[in-house]
């Protein structure tokens, strides 16, 4: 059994990429689980809450990083980058400097929205950072238009090109 740790980049909460997390297991391939972490309480790095013990929500954070196969991040494009808190987690997640879990796990990155881009900015700079952490990126899917691809006031995918690059995505691991 391959267990992927699925976070969004998101608190919105009707965010389109939070939706896209909540769609993945219905999408997975047999013998893949998905884990979603919540990181609505997860408060921002700061270096003085980074000593022997840390927030309990950190601490929770990098034992399930630590403990998966691989992660899944979806994060909303903003500003042609991802977001704050897509970048907060990874921060958590890559401390302790040269020991964080996340340094080499391999990764799926995510970024949908209702405009044209389909995130393919925030997936670039999604894919350049994990790189940088010694990961290996081995899916990235982006979606433009998101919001017609979902069935009304559920987070099931309706459109097969997104919900089969998902599920090719999360095979990949």
């Amino acid at each position: 059994m391959t267990t992927l740790l699925a976070f969004s980049g998101s608190l919105r909460a009707a965010s389109f990429n939070s939706r896209v997390i909540r769609a993945l297991p219905a999408l997975a391939p047999e013998g893949v689980s998905i884990v979603q972490f919540d990181v609505t309480d997860l408060p921002f790095y700061n270096q003085d809450l980074d000593g022997e013990t840390v927030p309990e929500v950190v601490a929770a954070l990098r034992t399930a990083v630590a403990e998966a196969d691989g992660v899944v991040i979806a994060s909303p494009e903003y500003n042609h980058s991802y977001s704050a808190v897509t970048k907060n987690i990874i921060d958590w997640a890559s401390r302790p400097l040269m020991q964080g879990p996340i340094l080499g796990k391999k990764s799926m990155v995510i970024a949908v929205g209702p405009g044209p881009g389909g995130g393919r900015h925030c997936l670039e700079d999604l894919g350049k950072l994990l790189g940088l952490l010694g990961g290996t990126v081995v899916a990235s899917v982006g979606a433009a238009k998101v919001h017609e691809k979902f069935a009304p006031d559920s987070d099931v995918i309706t459109d097969d090109e997104l919900a089969t690059d998902l599920s090719n995505g999360l095979a990949a691991f």
